[in-house]
């Protein structure tokens, strides 16, 4: 089995303390009960690498879909309190932030106990700070573990082409550090107050690529999309729920719920739009479908591209399969012409 080599990384930590708010505390966040003092003898820093709503592709490794789980074993014959932490790696020579270290969280680690961390455990360090959720397209740094008594703490990387199954997988036990210390656990807000979430790193970062400056969602994090839009699959990924794609990321899209058309009752749309298959029902008219309800889209003047002659888009426009002719290049189709469209979540529309 390959080993799964993580050469040192670097994340673009630097500005999450932006997105978040000033270093100052919040006098709304005001402390309602006293620290818990955990006293511990035990350290262990577990590398992490988590791809949670895209592949790394910031150049720090290689394009693809890395996870870690860290998991801890109690080997003792008595209950431990032990506690965590997550510290997200910053450039060299670059200022962290204050919020570049997450506060302690405790647990209970039964006699011959385990339990484990995994990329989205170690993201939920980070919801909420101040009320502000940061939603991590990929993340990398340590999990810091503090405990009175020895544990086993191993990690468990693995790592895949960004659409595929596993391809590597290490194994990797973590060795202590003797560092005596009495570790403070602020209780936490019974229902915290979640005002905002954030993305991370910023849809504005060259980490993203080009195709990337959509608002993400959906995927294994589950993350939701603001009031009033739908997670919908993204068609210009290679990850296709529809032909068994695993934890596909989506984009959220405006809320067609209220704009149904057509159906038995022959529903039309107001002007400027056209009823087009709903894509998210079972009712397909290209299988049989009879009387099948639509929803309403923009109505915008085909633009021609593509096809044998390979015409191109202009600048702001892709050029992408045309869902009103018969020729499919997904089903075979060969030099099919496309329309330009300035919006790419439209190519979903295929009935």
């Amino acid at each position: 089995m390959k080993h799964l080599h993580l050469a040192k990384l670097s994340s673009a930590v630097l500005g999450l303390a932006y997105w978040l708010g000033p270093a100052g505390a919040d006098p709304s966040l005001a402390q309602k009960a006293k620290p818990e003092v955990i006293k511990t003898e035990y350290q262990y820093a577990a590398k992490v690498v988590c791809s949670l709503m895209l592949p790394h592709q910031d150049g720090t490794l290689a394009k693809g879909t890395y996870r870690t789980i860290v998991n801890m074993h109690n080997p003792g014959r008595k209950p431990l309190t032990i506690a965590a932490k997550v510290a997200l790696s910053a450039d060299f020579g670059s200022d962290p932030g204050p919020f570049s270290i997450s506060p302690f969280k405790q647990a209970e680690l039964a006699p011959d106990g385990a339990m484990k961390l995994s990329c989205f455990d170690i993201a939920g360090y980070f919801c909420p700070i101040n009320g502000v959720c940061i939603d991590f397209a990929f993340l990398e740094g340590f999990v810091v573990i503090k405990s009175p008594e020895p544990l086993d703490v191993v990690t468990v990387y693995s790592a895949r082409h960004t659409d595929g199954e596993v391809e590597t997988m290490d194994v990797n036990a973590v060795q202590p550090r003797q560092m005596r210390e009495a570790v403070e656990i602020t209780p936490a807000e019974p229902k915290p107050e979640i005002k905002e979430r954030k993305d991370y790193p910023s849809k504005e970062s060259p980490a993203y690529g080009k195709d990337y400056s959509k608002k993400m969602c959906g995927g294994i994090a589950n993350i939701p999309c603001p009031k009033g839009e739908n997670c919908e699959d993204d068609p210009s990924d290679t990850c296709d729920p529809a032909k068994g794609g695993a934890d596909c990321p989506g984009i959220c899209v405006s809320d067609y719920s209220k704009q149904t058309c057509g159906g038995i009752a022959g529903i039309p749309c107001p002007n400027g739009k056209k009823c087009v298959d709903d894509p998210s029902d079972t009712c397909d008219p290209a299988k049989g479908g009879a009387d099948c309800s639509g929803i309403c889209v923009r109505d915008h003047p085909k633009q021609t591209c593509g096809g044998i002659a390979g015409i191109p888009c202009p600048n702001g426009k892709k050029c992408v399969d045309d869902t009103s002719d018969t020729c499919d290049p997904a089903k075979g189709g060969a030099d099919c012409p496309g329309i330009c469209l300035s919006d790419p979540t439209q190519k979903q529309l295929r009935p």
